[in-house]
């Protein structure tokens, strides 16, 4: 059956085109953002759709539910002193409609508000109608995607899967990317048989198109969708080829020492020893760290400025990149080939010495018989077939992620408590400030100074650290606050000025990991009071920086739009900020970093897995991925993950349970 029937697809229509309306363009308004509606680029249609390939049943029953609501005038009238069919109402009463449920104290009527306002927003600003260039994007001087410069064939060949088939391995990696790249590598350096399987495709230089709606669908886990379970986070997470490191800004941060020794004393035993420190060396070395390529764009320069005015010291990060051509697409793979992911260096090179690599394959379960791991079951769906893929192996690591690595230990029959829990995030929020120059965010290197200043608020190790993001159109846009759809396009029609810093936490509290009914995982995540007092602090630091950078306004990242301006009152601003809370889905809240869910201990009473990464219930099975920090790492931990796996991988190496 369709996803919704006439009445709802109408009712959809309508709520689109009162988010991104058709307005008269008034004093300084560009008519060619203001005179265009969500409809004029079939919105509603292409939202029905990103809805039902991204959207669990009970998402989707929600939705149905939402857009009935909207068309029963009682419930207008109660809800927001509104009579009448949502559909039928002038664009005003409309306006007011969506703005109630938006500023709702009902937790679920904000759910049902942000799960559409962040689909269609990011649609109507992302889209390329028939691959032209989107009619707005001239008027805040969005150059859109580069041309992409290679023409070649694509360096690695995977295996072809046409049928149900039985393989055989030394070594299973179920997973491609910092962890499971690493192994690999390592493994096949070693003169072992290494086969690796990944739920995602194969994605080269020549399929890289920096196009945001593209780039979501083939790279990133449920198409860049993924949420908690409450929707009140947005979780990113690369499902491809090189995993992560194929879309990630190439922060390449290591462990403080602090944290290592907190690890340490969890049980990571190895996390303060020269062996691990030779890890870190030698998985820079290998994918190419170096600050060289670290110029700072607009965005960056405004971050330091502002940091450096107030006595904060401003580091550059360390990038893994050669020969970098400051595109700020990095998040959509790199088409100029500069980036050196997991799947330029340590991939390409297990395929250079015979290792095996299959896609599109889905780890059903792991085998393991008398203690002892045997091989795994895998779907692996290509050219429009799915096929059942046995594979026997002496060794299965699982490098899944912090989100897949649990659920398939658990599918798998593995039952430590802790297994799935701890689930660490690293809780992100926006700010942004309006400059009267143009930043054009999405210009140059897109992360390359860092302010550590904030790292340690409780004395133990836990607080922020800033850095900005690039601002692509649909995904800035999104994550505006929406009051109504002329002062949105207000805000859209300056995007090519205003910069952001994200405020990232190091969080001490944690969630979990669940399985649903078919064995898929949720995440379970709330911004506990403790780390939300982190997360606030840093908000006001950042703030700060913005105005000391010089700032015409400061935009603060809840749904009611709130802004300062030269010759208000800060404190009375930041007041207004700190009264609406952190409600889940008031405002914006991000994670590109997940980690802890099969955390290393020093017993199974503490952890899922021993000091060397193996787990404590199944011989020869590994975890070598963010699942394996006993905490939360406190910097990006693309450059921490490699480390532990090259580490891991050299336990496997040597025999070492």
């Amino acid at each position: 059956m369709p996803f919704l029937n006439t009445r709802q697809k109408y009712t959809l229509s309508r709520l689109a085109d009162t988010l991104i309306p058709a307005l008269e363009a008034q004093d300084g308004e560009d008519e060619r953002l203001f005179g265009i509606r969500a409809s004029d680029l079939n919105i509603g249609e292409l939202t029905e759709a990103k809805l039902e390939a991204v959207a669990e049943a009970q998402r989707l029953t929600e939705i149905r539910l939402f857009l009935n609501l909207l068309e029963i005038p009682l419930v207008n009238l109660l809800l927001a002193g509104q009579w009448g069919a949502f559909s039928a109402m002038k664009i005003d009463r409309r306006t007011a409609v969506l703005r109630t449920w938006g500023n709702s104290r009902f937790a679920a009527r904000r759910r049902a508000f942000q799960c559409l306002k962040r689909v269609i927003i990011f649609l109507f600003y992302a889209t390329m109608p028939d691959g032209k260039p989107n009619p707005t994007w001239p008027v805040f001087a969005y150059p859109g995607p580069p041309p992409n410069p290679v023409d070649g064939p694509r360096p690695i060949q995977p295996l072809t899967v046409t049928e149900d088939t039985v393989l055989e391995t030394a070594v299973l990696i179920i997973g491609s990317g910092a962890g499971g790249g690493v192994v690999a590598g390592e493994l096949s350096a070693a003169g072992l048989d290494v086969l690796v399987v990944e739920k995602g495709g194969y994605f080269a230089e020549p399929d890289f198109t920096g196009q945001e709606v593209a780039g979501y669908e083939q790279l990133y886990e449920n198409e860049g969708a993924l949420t908690t379970a409450d929707m009140s986070m947005s979780v990113l997470a690369g499902s491809t080829l090189g995993g992560g490191t194929a879309v990630n800004w190439l922060t390449s941060l290591i462990p403080t020492d602090a944290v290592l020794d907190e690890w340490a004393a969890h049980g990571f035993s190895a996390a303060t020893t020269a062996d691990f420190q030779a890890s870190l060396a030698a998985v820079s070395a290998r994918i190419g760290v170096n600050t060289q390529e670290s110029a700072a764009n607009r965005q960056n320069e405004l971050l330091a400025q502002g940091a450096q005015a107030l006595g904060y010291r401003v580091d550059v990060i360390p990038r893994n990149v050669s020969g970098c051509v400051d595109c700020t697409f990095c998040n959509y793979g790199c088409i100029y080939a500069a980036k050196q992911s997991a799947l330029k260096t340590y991939l390409q090179d297990t395929v250079d010495r015979g290792g095996r690599i299959v896609v599109n394959a889905h780890v059903d379960r792991i085998l393991h018989q008398h203690g002892r791991v045997s091989g795994a079951i895998v779907t692996v769906t290509q050219n429009g077939g799915s096929y059942r893929l046995t594979i026997k192996a002496d060794v299965v690591v699982v490098a899944a992620g912090a989100i897949h690595t649990p659920a398939l230990l658990r599918r798998s029959g593995l039952h430590n408590k802790h297994i799935g829990q701890h689930l660490h995030l690293h809780p992100v929020t926006q700010t942004w400030g309006i400059y009267e120059e143009p930043v054009y965010s999405w210009h140059g290197a897109p992360q390359t100074r860092v302010i550590h200043d904030f790292a340690n608020l409780d004395g133990r190790g836990y607080g922020v650290w800033l850095e900005t993001s690039p601002g692509h159109p649909g995904t800035y846009t999104a994550w505006l606050p929406w009051q109504s759809g002329r002062q949105h396009k207000r805000l859209v029609q300056r995007l090519h000025h205003l910069a952001n810093h994200i405020v990232l936490t190091r969080d001490f509290y944690g969630g979990q990991v669940r399985l649903d009914q078919q064995g898929q995982p949720v995440l379970h995540y709330h911004l506990h009071k403790y780390d939300a007092r982190h997360l606030w602090q840093g908000m006001v630091e950042s703030f700060k920086i913005h105005r000391a950078a010089g700032a015409q306004r400061l935009i603060a990242p809840h749904n009611r739009t709130i802004i300062w301006q030269p010759g208000e009152d800060f404190d009375a601003f930041l007041t207004t900020v700190q009264q609406q809370g952190f409600p889940p889905n008031g405002y914006g809240l991000f994670s590109a970093h997940q980690m802890s869910t099969c955390r290393i201990g020093a017993s199974p009473g503490t952890g899922a897995l021993k000091p060397t990464g193996e787990t404590y219930e199944v011989a020869n099975l590994w975890v070598a991925d963010g699942s394996v920090f006993p905490t939360a790492v406190g910097v990006n931990p693309m450059l921490s993950i490699m480390a532990a796996a090259h580490y891991i991988a050299g336990q496997i190496r040597d025999g070492n349970p």
